[in-house]
């Protein structure tokens, strides 16, 4: 039986400004670099080994990877687990996107699975990728992955529904951690600290 161990990343000061961003790529704050190591300490207590590391490969992520990683494994940076491409959102704060694309917003509310922010991506694109990539792996492995809240609530979601019906259902802290055990490629949610 193998383990998936999704980690959020340590909060950026984006984060703490409430900016939407998927595809910017701002560093870890100070508070972002306290979490992470919080979250290594968590980890270190869940789990005596993990046989791989994964992270997305913008700076937070790989940044709270690299201190999480108690082991020293070589982390395997993908594309796939990337936070969503908010598109003509990206580095704006709700009550600009509000004013300034108004109709763009609503569609965000009405459509949101589907709704790809004009220049970014949907949520289906999202959790087709993320699914693709960890049903890539060995889940017969203990599997360390480092990455982002859109990354893992898709995640979950499908685990809970097979669609994005939980999506929203989901609190996952900056530095949080949730474990899931696999048997027979089936992933159970065991743990979300």
């Amino acid at each position: 039986m193998g383990k998936i161990i999704l980690v959020r990343h340590g909060q950026t000061q984006m984060n703490a400004d409430r900016i939407y961003f998927g595809k910017l790529d701002p560093s870890l704050n100070e508070l972002g670099k306290m979490q992470a190591q919080e979250a290594k300490k968590r980890l270190e207590q869940e789990v005596d080994s993990y046989d791989y590391i994964h992270a997305s490969p913008l700076k937070r992520t790989k940044e709270t990877a690299e201190l999480v990683n108690f082991l020293g494994k070589d982390i395997v940076f993908d594309e796939r687990l990337e936070e969503i491409n908010f598109g003509i959102f990206e580095g704006l704060k709700y009550q600009e996107i509000v004013e300034r694309y108004p109709k763009q917003y609503e569609k965000s509310v009405t459509d949101w699975q589907q709704y790809d922010y004009e220049t970014g991506e949907s949520l289906e694109m999202l959790q087709k990728r993320v699914i693709e990539y960890i049903f890539s792996l060995d889940l017969e492995k203990n599997h360390v992955i480092v990455s982002h809240w859109g990354v893992i609530c898709s995640f979950l979601s499908y685990v809970m529904s097979k669609n994005l019906e939980s999506y929203w259902k989901f609190k996952i802290i900056n530095g949080g951690l949730v474990i899931l055990e696999v048997k027979d490629n089936f992933p159970v949610l065991t743990k979300l600290l």
